[in-house]
């Protein structure tokens, strides 16, 4: 399993003070070309747009965001890609 990648300049002023991550996959010499998600203070998951900082994060409870993730690793969205 790889370990993603740490986003420090990342900073949405909705939700200042958490520490994002981006996919290992995704490209590692721009930062505005992928999805970032980051742990709440209250055990949810915010997801944010690194190509809008500005734009406030959603944010999922953690067993909706697993859900998706089981989605996505059944390849339930395969054809989004």
């Amino acid at each position: 399993m790889s370990e993603p990648a740490a986003l420090p300049h990342f900073r949405p002023q909705a939700m200042p003070g958490l520490d994002w991550v981006k996919s290992s996959r995704s490209n590692q010499q721009h930062l505005d070309d992928c999805l970032a998600v980051a742990s709440t203070p209250d055990g949810m998951v915010a997801i944010g747009d690194t190509k809008d900082p500005g734009a406030t994060p959603l944010v999922y409870r953690k067993s909706e965001f697993a859900a998706f993730l089981a989605g996505a690793k059944a390849g339930e969205f395969d054809h989004l890609a």
